[in-house]
C-alpha cells in the first residue's frame, strides 16, 4: 500500500480495494498492478468491520492458472507477513516498516486489534486451498460438473 500513495490513480485503486457496495472487474496491461490491486480487495474483505468475509466465501477469478496461482502465492505471502510483523518494535527494513504500515492502516479502517488480524490471517491462511480463487475456466467447470443432469455433460468431462 506504501506504493499506492505515489501513484496517479491511488485513490481509484484505494475506493476499488475498499468499496464493498459493488463488483469489481479489473482490465489493464501486463505489470499495471491489477494483481496487487486484487489481493488488497482481498485483504479488506477479510479484515472489514463489520461482517467481515472468510476466505471461503469470497471468488476471485482470473483467466490464466499462472494468475491465479500468483494471486493465491501473493495474498498467502501478505497474510503470513501480518502473523510475522510485531507492531511494538522499529521495522528492520524497508519490507518491515510497509507491513508494520498496512497493519496500522488496517486496525484504523476497522478498529481492529492486532490480535484479531492476526486471528483473520491465520483462519484465511488455513482455509485458502479451499478458496474459490481460481481461473474463469475452472469456475465454469466445477459448475457444470455440479449439475451434470442440467446441462446434459458428463460429470466426467475433461477441460
Amino acid at each position: 500500500m506504501s506504493v499506492l500513495a505515489s501513484l496517479a490513480d491511488s485513490s481509484g485503486r484505494l475506493h476499488a480495494a475498499t468499496n464493498f457496495d459493488q463488483n469489481v472487474v479489473v482490465t489493464a496491461g501486463a505489470g499495471t498492478g491489477k494483481t496487487t490491486l486484487l489481493v488488497d480487495r482481498l485483504i479488506h474483505l477479510l479484515m472489514r468491520n463489520p461482517e467481515p468475509l472468510k476466505i471461503t466465501e469470497i471468488m476471485a477469478l482470473t483467466f490464466t492458472h499462472k494468475a491465479a496461482d500468483e494471486m493465491k502465492l501473493r495474498l498467502r505471502e501478505r497474510l503470513q507477513s501480518y502473523l510475522d510483523a510485531r507492531l511494538d518494535r522499529p521495522g528492520i527494513d524497508h519490507g518491515d516498516e510497509a507491513v508494520q504500515s498496512e497493519i496500522k492502516a488496517l486496525i484504523e479502517r476497522y478498529q481492529l486489534s492486532k490480535s484479531e488480524i492476526d486471528g483473520r490471517a491465520k483462519t484465511a491462511l488455513g482455509q485458502i486451498e479451499r478458496s474459490e480463487i481460481g481461473t474463469i475456466h475452472s469456475f465454469a467447470a466445477m459448475l457444470l460438473r455440479l449439475y451434470p443432469m442440467e446441462t446434459g455433460l458428463d460429470p466426467q468431462f475433461q477441460e
